[in-house]
């Protein structure tokens, strides 16, 4: 029977001591090897060590995604400002030929403003029915708004809701996109790119106070207001503006920048109240089952004298909510990008 020897290695027939080292077999004991080396042998040590590498170099990639996204944030809060023009907006009520118009507004003609309305919202009135065979230019009219609603229709759109969401939803909503790498914190808002935005949308506390569709066909920008206007002295504002450009679509995603401008009644520095103007901008990129979401752009009263204007308006029925009052919800924007077909 052939035995290795304990200290060389050297194989042999059974013997008491080895015939290339002279060692004795029997009672020969390697030296214990060093505690450094005892430890960094242990290989649940070695796995820990991997699993600590890998970790620091996911924290690492985590870290620099949020500080590239910062500074792009910055550099638009900064330097790039969306809304070219000095002045307020120029839409009404989200009146704009670049919304997706419903099927009776396509069959409707504008009129000059309802002197009982509050100086903005237009009234409209359906085109006269006519003789079989004798299309008047209206009606040619209203057939080629049809045909562009249509392709609009079929067109990429961006998809835009505006909802009350309850504290403990908006939580988890925040969490997830935690989980992208993608959320911001800002001291007056948040924003962030939000996986499953449908599930998101059809979540317990959620409710939508309106949704706004935009076609993406032709449009690199976009911009609607919505709000109330004194028609005594149109310069007098409340309410939202908001401006999307256009940086990049394909067939499944769309990059853009977007920023919620608000025109409120607030505290000034004087004490008294009046009229502010605040910018909200972000970055986004979406696509599939991703979409886009910002809080915190509502303050939870108008400060109104009489707000019954205001509170006309779908989104702003959240300041009659005993809950948004109370802070217990808040006012969410999401936007998702449907590609058309």
């Amino acid at each position: 029977m052939l035995i290795n020897c304990p200290r060389c290695g050297f194989q042999q027939p059974k013997d008491k001591y080895c015939a290339q080292c002279g060692v004795d077999m029997e009672t020969f004991k390697p030296a214990t090897p060093p505690a450094w080396k005892r430890f960094f042998g242990n290989p649940l040590i070695q796995l820990s060590l991997l699993v600590v590498v890998a970790g620091g170099v996911g924290v690492s990639l985590y870290q620099k995604g949020q500080q590239n996204l910062e500074r792009r944030v910055s550099y638009l809060k900064s330097t790039v400002q969306i809304n070219s023009t000095s002045g307020g907006p120029s839409e009404t009520f989200a009146a704009s030929e670049e919304s997706l118009p419903t099927a009776d507004q396509a069959s409707q003609t504008p009129e000059a403003p309802s002197d009982a309305a509050d100086g903005v919202m237009n009234a409209y009135k359906v085109a006269a029915p006519t003789a079989a065979g004798s299309p008047t230019p209206a009606a040619a009219s209203d057939d080629k708004t049809k045909e562009r609603s249509v392709a609009k229709l079929h067109a990429p759109h961006l998809v835009v809701y505006y909802a009350e969401v309850g504290r403990g939803r908006l939580n988890a909503i925040v969490d997830a996109s935690r989980s992208t790498g993608q959320f911001m914190n800002f001291n007056d808002y948040s924003a962030g790119i939000l996986p499953n935005i449908s599930k998101n949308l059809q979540g317990p506390q959620i409710k939508i106070l309106h949704k706004e569709e935009r076609a993406l066909d032709r449009a690199k920008s976009l911009q609607w207001f919505y709000g109330w206007k004194d028609r005594r002295d149109l310069s007098i504002e409340i309410g939202h503006t908001t401006f999307f450009e256009l940086n990049e679509m394909d067939a499944n995603n769309l990059r853009g920048n977007l920023e919620i401008q608000r025109t409120w009644r607030e505290m000034g520095p004087n004490g008294q109240f009046e009229i502010q103007r605040k910018s909200f901008p972000a970055i986004f990129e979406i696509g599939g089952e991703t979409g886009f979401f910002m809080s915190g752009v509502m303050p939870p009263q108008s400060n109104l004298e009489n707000d019954d204007e205001l509170t006309s308006v779908d989104i702003y029925k959240i300041l009659r909510s005993p809950q948004f009052r109370a802070g217990e919800s808040e006012f969410v924007i999401f936007i998702e990008f449907e590609k058309g077909n």
